[in-house]
């Protein structure tokens, strides 16, 4: 039945080409891809950017136009006939196979142009360093970046690639799995040594503690009251100050702060931070960062670059870690 279903469908779709099919129609059929794919009109007017109306308006001058009806619609939402299920997968197929082509006409166009969103802890304290490297060995490719801490559409606007630090990369996106994180104490060595504080140290009394406020939304995070119960600590001090800027407050030798590694790692590179209580008290993160594209799209040459560019680089930083922390990433 499938079979016959998808045959009358595609017949449909030759009588519209010998009826001038226009361009209304292929958007109409990339409302019907997305409303299949999605399983709403909500849904794929949101990825689309356009309201729940025009989804459904689309869709109803694509039946009139083909003579087949494409959704019952029922008092709790519309539902898709045999004839639009059987041909879902053909049509997610040929709108790839629409950007793969896009991919292949950009660097035959000399648009050898790469967009990249990420947050700016990223890009500041761990990527910028990095990209000379990569200019010097792809210098015709042009990369710019978004810098947001908020999820950005991929299936919208200029942006090619995302990288993202999350439990996992999330529906529809391809991903290449990068290094993972951790969080610890540090301080400036000035601030250790005034503490007295290492391994051995079991009294954070009169230690200045920090932490920030909403630092991540990764469950495996815990605060100074959670640190201190772990290892059964003793500390008298007034409960933990919140600072925004802790990080900050941790390289202008205020106390004690927990901080992110890819905030501090060059820090501690370079000696300005230390995290003097050793390995015991770093805190492997349950997310990890990821290199992240829309799964229907195909790489071009700029993104494959990238691509592989990048990977080859976490590799090698989380190659390094183990030396700085004591123990490697999970």
């Amino acid at each position: 039945m499938a079979g016959r279903s998808s045959q009358f469908f595609f017949r449909g779709l030759k009588l519209c080409y010998s009826r001038a099919m226009k361009l209304s129609h292929l958007n109409a059929l990339r409302a019907l891809e997305a409303t299949l794919r999605n399983g709403t009109f909500t849904a794929a007017a949101a990825e689309l950017g356009v309201t729940v109306a025009a989804i459904g308006q689309q869709i109803r001058g694509l039946e009139e136009f083909l003579g087949v009806k494409l959704f019952e619609r029922l008092p709790q939402g519309v539902r898709p006939t045999a004839v639009a299920l059987a041909v879902a997968a053909r049509l997610t197929e040929g709108f790839g196979q629409i950007e793969e082509v896009l991919g292949e006409l950009r660097p035959a166009a000399g648009t050898d142009r790469l967009k990249v969103t990420m947050s700016h802890f990223m890009l500041d304290d761990w990527l910028a360093q990095r990209m000379p490297a990569f200019h010097q060995r792809y210098p015709r490719i042009e990369v710019s970046y978004e810098i947001s801490v908020a999820l950005v559409d991929l299936a919208k606007g200029d942006i090619d690639m995302a990288i993202r630090f999350s439990r996992e990369a999330g529906h529809d996106f391809a991903a290449e799995n990068l290094h993972g994180s951790a969080y610890f104490p540090v301080c400036t060595p000035a601030v250790a040594e005034r503490f007295g504080l290492s391994p051995r140290t079991r009294d954070l009394t009169g230690v200045p503690l920090f932490q920030l406020y909403e630092v991540t939304t990764d469950p495996e995070w815990i605060g100074w009251s959670a640190i201190i119960d772990r290892h059964g600590l003793r500390c008298d001090s007034p409960g933990p100050l919140q600072q925004t800027g802790g990080f900050r407050v941790a390289i202008g030798g205020s106390g004690l702060v927990i901080c992110g590694l890819t905030e501090c790692y060059n820090d501690l590179l370079s000696g300005n931070l230390v995290a003097p209580l050793g390995p015991e008290y770093v805190i492997q993160s349950s997310y990890r960062y990821r290199l992240v594209w829309p799964a229907r799209r195909s790489l071009n040459r700029p993104m494959r670059a990238f691509r592989d560019w990048i990977v080859a680089e976490s590799r090698r930083f989380a190659a390094e870690v183990p030396a700085v922390l004591g123990v490697p990433l999970a």
